[in-house]
């Protein structure tokens, strides 16, 4: 009703001036010609709060890094589910070359066999651009088409963009490298990178629009040695690869990190259940504000509590609870008139083993997004 309100405010305020506006009848609109943010919903459903619309968002590019081994590839199979699970499709890039099927299997289950689920290990820059493209122009003939729904999307994860090398520079790089060093970072071979990822950019952008698709870039994350005292205190001393291209013209950087071990007992040889992962929302043109950064978390299990793989009863419990979706009275968690048990353990137990009731919290959780904050961090690390 307030909304219905407001624009009719608007328009008695502007009324005046749709005369003038005729004179100018060659131009569109901004309502017609800015968009909404699309977005596709995740499993994991603490991201989807922070980004404030509800998931990935489609037509743009997200930059994702981190340390090695801490859930970067987890986190990006994660979404190729979320997104195959919806009826879109999905492209991995694997030009690190180390991602074998059985990672999909063991996170992503029978949709490792989805006839949407494509993947390449491209020899070149060359050829992954030249994929990505013929990909994109198949999406948009088949919808025109008729085959796919208008609303089908999709995602590419291209892990990494450090390890693709154009052809055709990549005998000037042997060339050059015992003059200048290839060390990845600071060498020819980066600077050259770092041009062709510019120039990438600035094509992938109106491509994805016009697909309908997002696109995630793993980069490279290294020590900054120049760091200061205060980026240290605040975890941030680090520099990622690829140019500056890659950060600016990503509409969001991410950075998924291991936040701690989930043990059993709050003990140094406890038996260890899974992991929490943290998701760092550094940079946003969705929404929210620059200055400050967005945390969420996501749960992997390592199959000795509950199943192997993403854990969204543990993230719904740590979640719920901070809605008041999920009541805790002592160590008793409880959802509506049921009892979940006593502890985060058990309460996570229980909504793992009953499909139905994690469904409702699920959705509990989600119809208060419009109406709770996320939680943000300043670029000093301190939480707001």
């Amino acid at each position: 009703m307030r909304k219905r309100a407001d624009r009719a405010d608007r328009e008695d305020k502007f009324a005046s001036l749709r005369k003038v506006a005729k004179a100018f009848e060659e131009f569109k609109p901004a309502r017609e010609v800015l968009k909404r943010v699309s977005a596709v919903p995740t499993c994991f459903v603490q991201f989807d709060h922070a980004t404030k619309v509800g998931g990935v968002p489609i037509e743009r590019i997200a930059l994702l890094h981190g340390p090695s081994g801490e859930g970067k590839t987890a986190y990006t199979l994660g979404l190729v589910k979320s997104f195959l699970e919806r009826g879109h499709l999905a492209f991995f890039i694997d030009a690190e070359r180390t991602t074998p099927i059985t990672w999909a299997e063991n996170v992503m289950f029978e949709l490792a066999d989805h006839p949407f689920f494509f993947a390449s290990r491209p020899e070149s820059y060359e050829q992954t651009t030249e994929d990505v493209r013929r990909f994109c122009k198949l999406l948009v003939e088949q919808r025109a088409e008729g085959n796919l729904p208008e609303e089908t999307s999709a995602i590419f994860i291209c892990d990494s963009i450090r390890k693709l090398v154009p052809k055709d520079l990549a005998k000037k790089i042997a060339a050059d490298v015992d003059k200048h060093g290839l060390d990845g970072a600071s060498g020819r071979g980066a600077q050259w990178k770092a041009a062709m990822n510019s120039q990438w950019m600035d094509e992938l952008v109106p491509m994805l629009e016009e697909a309908r698709a997002a696109f995630v870039i793993i980069a490279r994350e290294t020590d900054d040695g120049e760091a200061s005292k205060w980026e240290k205190q605040a975890g941030t001393d680090y520099k990622v690869g690829g140019g500056k291209a890659l950060y600016y013209d990503s509409s969001m950087v991410i950075r998924v990190s291991r936040e701690k071990y989930i043990l059993e007992k709050d003990e140094p040889k406890a038996v260890v259940y899974g992991e929490k992962h943290r998701i760092t929302i550094r940079k946003t043109k969705v929404s929210g504000h620059e200055e400050k950064q967005t945390i969420a978390h996501f749960h992997t299990s390592n199959g000795v509590f509950t199943p192997f793989g993403f854990d969204k009863a543990r993230d719904l419990v740590d979640i719920g609870e901070r809605f008041g979706v999920i009541e805790r009275k002592g160590s008793w968690f409880s959802f509506d008139a049921v009892k979940l048990g006593a502890g985060t353990h058990n309460a996570v137990k229980k909504l793992t083993e009953d499909p139905e009731i994690l469904k409702a919290v699920e959705a509990a959780v989600r119809l208060r997004f419009d109406n709770e904050s996320p939680t943000e961090i300043t670029e000093d690390g301190e939480v707001l």
